[in-house]
C-alpha cells in the first residue's frame, strides 16, 4: 500500500453518520487510512458516480443502492468472489437478491430500507386506529391539521417524491392522475406550508415529525436513532395503508457497498468491505435504527415501541416490499417522474400531463411479469 489511503465516495446524512466511526476503527485495526473523497445525498452521489466511475476515479469503495446499481453495473466488479470472505452466508436472502444483476452480486447490502407510518398518538382517531386506505389516511391528516401542526408530510422532491407516488399508484386505489391529486390535496390542506416550495427531503420530513410540527409521516429506519426515548411514549408506529386487494406495498430497497471495477487494490477493497459489513458494524447500524441484513444481528428492544417497530418491519419485509425493477436508466426515469410530480404540486403542470410524464416510473406495475415470483416486477 505504500502509505496510500483508501478512497471512498459515500452518501451523507443520518443513515451514514456512524460510518465515520467504522472507518476510524478500520484504520486503527489495519493501519490503513480511508479518505472520504465525496459525500452528499443520494441524488448528488448518483450524479458524482455517473461521472467519476467512467472517468477512472479509482475509488476503493462506494456506497450505492440496489435500485441504482444496474445503472452503475459497467463500472463495478462482482462481489461473488468475496462472499465467503465477507461472511455473506449470514445475510438476508431477500437483500442479496435485490443486489444481483444478471446473476452477479454487484453490491453488498448494508440494510433493508422500508418505511413505516409514524404518528403522534394524540392525533389518531383512537389509539388503535390504523389507516384502512390512502383516502382514510388523508381524511385523518386533514382533520388534525391546524395552525401549529400539519397533518401529514412527505418528501417533495427526487426519489422520495417518486417513491411516494409509486406507493400510491401500486396500491390500486388511485390512478396516476388521482395520485397526483392526493399529493396536491394533502400538501395544500394538511401539509407544512413550506414543504413543496422548499422541496423537503427525508431529513426535513423526519425532523418535523420529531419536533411535533407534523402529526404523521412515513419515516425510514435510519432516522429512528434520532427519536428521543421520551418521544416514544407519545407516538405510535403503524403499517402503511392496504391496497384494494388487501396487500400493502411499501417503497423499499437496500443501501449497499460496491467495489469499482478500477479499484487499485481489490484485496484492500474487500477487506474494507468485510469490516463495514461485519457484525460489529451491523450492530452500530441497528442501534441507529436500521434493519441490518445480517440475520445474526437483532434490532434493539430498549423500549416497548422498539419491539412493536421491529415486529412491523419484519412483517413489511416479508409481505410488503415494493422495489423498483433494476434497469440501467432508472436514475433518469426517477428524476423525470419526480420533476413532473413536483411541477404538478406547484401548479405548473396539469395533473394528467404530469401523470403521463411520470408513467415510465410505474409502467411496469401494469405489465404482466415474466417471473410471477418477483413482486418487484409485478
Amino acid at each position: 500500500m505504500s502509505g496510500r489511503k483508501l478512497r471512498a465516495a459515500l452518501i451523507g446524512g443520518p443513515q451514514y453518520d456512524q460510518v465515520d466511526e467504522a472507518l476510524a476503527a478500520y484504520t486503527a485495526e489495519h493501519g490503513i487510512g480511508v479518505e472520504v473523497v465525496f459525500r452528499g445525498d443520494h441524488v448528488a452521489l448518483n450524479e458524482h458516480l455517473a461521472q467519476a466511475l467512467p472517468g477512472s476515479a479509482r475509488y476503493d469503495l462506494v456506497s450505492t443502492h440496489a435500485k441504482y446499481v444496474s445503472s452503475q453495473a459497467g463500472w463495478l466488479q462482482p462481489i461473488d468472489p468475496w462472499l465467503d470472505f465477507v461472511d455473506a452466508g449470514t445475510f438476508h436472502p431477500t437483500a442479496l437478491d435485490l443486489c444481483r444483476i444478471g446473476g452477479s452480486l454487484l453490491c453488498l447490502p448494508r440494510n433493508i430500507d422500508a418505511r413505516l407510518l409514524m404518528a403522534w398518538t394524540d392525533a389518531l382517531p383512537t389509539p388503535s386506529w390504523e389507516p384502512a386506505s390512502w383516502a382514510d389516511l388523508a381524511a385523518v391528516a386533514r382533520s388534525v391539521a391546524n395552525s401549529s401542526r400539519a397533518g401529514f408530510a412527505f418528501p417533495a422532491r427526487d426519489s422520495g417524491l417518486c417513491g411516494t407516488y409509486y406507493e400510491l399508484v401500486a396500491s390500486g386505489e388511485l390512478s396516476g392522475d388521482d395520485a397526483m391529486r392526493w399529493l396536491a390535496d394533502l400538501a395544500s390542506h394538511a401539509g407544512p406550508a413550506s414543504m413543496v416550495e422548499d422541496g423537503w427531503y427525508f431529513d426535513e420530513v423526519s425532523a418535523a415529525f420529531v419536533a411535533g410540527t407534523v402529526a404523521m409521516v412515513g419515516d425510514w429506519p435510519g432516522y429512528w436513532g434520532r427519536y428521543p426515548r421520551t418521544l416514544k411514549d407519545e407516538i405510535s408506529v403503524l403499517r402503511f395503508p392496504p391496497g384494494v386487494d388487501g396487500r400493502r406495498r411499501v417503497y423499499a430497497g437496500c443501501h449497499a457497498w460496491a467495489i469499482p471495477a478500477d479499484a487499485p487494490d481489490p484485496i484492500a477493497s474487500a477487506t474494507l468491505l468485510r469490516h463495514l459489513s461485519s457484525a460489529t458494524a451491523a450492530r452500530a447500524d441497528a442501534a441507529a435504527g436500521m434493519v441490518p441484513v445480517r440475520l445474526d444481528v437483532p434490532m434493539p428492544a430498549d423500549h416497548p415501541l422498539d419491539v412493536r417497530r421491529a415486529e412491523l418491519l419484519q412483517l413489511t419485509i416479508v409481505d410488503d416490499l415494493l422495489t423498483f425493477p433494476s434497469v440501467p436508466d432508472h436514475p433518469q426515469i426517477e428524476t423525470a417522474a419526480a420533476d413532473a410530480i413536483r411541477s404538478a404540486l406547484r401548479g405548473q403542470v396539469p395533473f394528467d400531463q404530469a401523470a403521463a410524464l411520470a408513467r415510465p416510473a410505474v409502467a411496469h406495475l401494469f405489465t404482466p411479469s415474466p417471473d410471477p415470483t418477483k413482486e418487484s416486477s409485478a
